[in-house]
């Protein structure tokens, strides 16, 4: 198994996790709170940083009805204002996957907003 560079370990609690096998080290449970008005994400949450094998949770609040979509991982969920709704999901895919609005009656299956509403970036862990 991989272990963890020498030259990202320093200090005692760091040198015990390096000396763990890379594939030892517990994946994270993450919570994101977005919030979207007048059809955008706040610039600060535009990008959320996850490793692979996180435990992710998404929970979307809105100022108007509005279907999001995360691409790769295909989950959509409908958002209605006045309350939270999840979208969860364990990061297995590495790689950057944008969350997209849907027009939810849309022919020949859906289309999209403008651009993406944020992009998840899954690092290899």
């Amino acid at each position: 198994m991989a272990r963890i560079p020498a030259a990202l370990c320093s200090g005692a609690l760091l040198m015990l996790f390096c000396a763990m096998p890379a594939g030892l080290i517990a994946a994270a449970d993450l919570t994101f709170d977005v919030r979207i008005e007048q059809g955008r994400v706040p610039q600060n949450m535009r990008r959320i940083r996850v490793e692979q094998g996180d435990a992710v949770r998404l929970r979307w609040t809105t100022d108007r009805p509005i279907v999001v979509h995360l691409h790769g991982y295909d989950i959509q969920k409908t958002v209605e204002p006045g309350k939270a709704t999840e979208m969860t999901f364990t990061a297995h895919a590495t790689g950057r996957f944008p969350v997209e609005e849907h027009e939810p009656n849309a022919r020949g299956g859906h289309s999209h907003g403008e651009a993406a509403l944020l992009r998840i970036e899954v690092h290899p862990r």
